[in-house]
């Protein structure tokens, strides 16, 4: 791997515990050669030397880019990829390869990679795409957050208070929601405050937004489905 000169290589990075560079790559003089470039700019670094290594690995606790050869000698690393970009949690990728025409380019670019670099890459051009990774890494990473948390929350409610949440997301009033959960509106207007509280909303518009962060299926006529906690 070249080295590259000019601004790149002045460039420090802060400390970075909550971020990691995971290498999949084959070639161990390569996959070395980018652990202690990014190890050089405080950036902490994970290698594997195949998918399956990879695969095994618990990488999604903290925000990260996934740094993956096309060709491994265990598998095909685009239908790796393919597998696991459905995940809205999953690692923003960056694919590395000797061989890279114009047919793969396209291919893995409308898969949803965030670039392909071309060996010998310049340390320069890569860490300009690693910066980008990390921002699109952190906002995945809290948006997951917060459907996570969302989720636990969600799942201290009562059945009751379940059905307070989906009537208040759709508009109604207490005293319609009343009539539909057999109680008085008082006790509706109780449980809808204590809904609030378990939730952490203040605002309608966070309570419609968190419907369909915990996949509530909204309508004004018919039952809710909700995602399986």
């Amino acid at each position: 791997m070249e080295t590259g000169d000019g601004r790149a290589d002045d460039r420090e990075y802060a400390a970075a515990d909550c971020f990691v560079v995971h290498i999949v790559d084959d070639d161990d003089g390569f996959r070395t050669s980018l652990l202690r470039l990014f190890r050089s700019k405080n950036m902490p670094a994970v290698g594997y030397a195949t998918l399956a290594d990879f695969e095994r690995s618990d990488v999604h606790g903290t925000p990260g880019c996934l740094l993956l050869d096309l060709c491994m000698p265990d598998g095909d690393g685009l239908a790796m990829f393919e597998r696991l970009s459905g995940d809205d949690s999953a690692l923003p990728v960056i694919f590395i390869s000797a061989y890279a025409d114009i047919p793969i380019s396209v291919r893995v670019m409308k898969s949803g990679a965030l670039d392909i670099l071309v060996k010998p890459v310049r340390s320069e051009q890569l860490l300009e795409t690693i910066d980008h990774a990390r921002k699109v890494a952190m906002r995945r990473y809290a948006a997951h957050t917060q459907v996570r948390g969302l989720l636990e929350r969600y799942r201290t409610l009562t059945d009751r208070e379940r059905a307070v949440f989906a009537g208040v997301a759709e508009g109604k009033l207490n005293k319609q929601v009343a009539v539909e959960v057999g109680a008085c509106e008082r006790t509706i207007k109780s449980e809808r405050a204590r809904m609030m509280k378990k939730l952490q909303l203040t605002r309608l518009v966070d309570v419609v937004r968190a419907a369909e962060m915990v996949g509530l299926k909204l309508s004004f006529d018919g039952p809710t489905t909700e995602r399986q906690p």
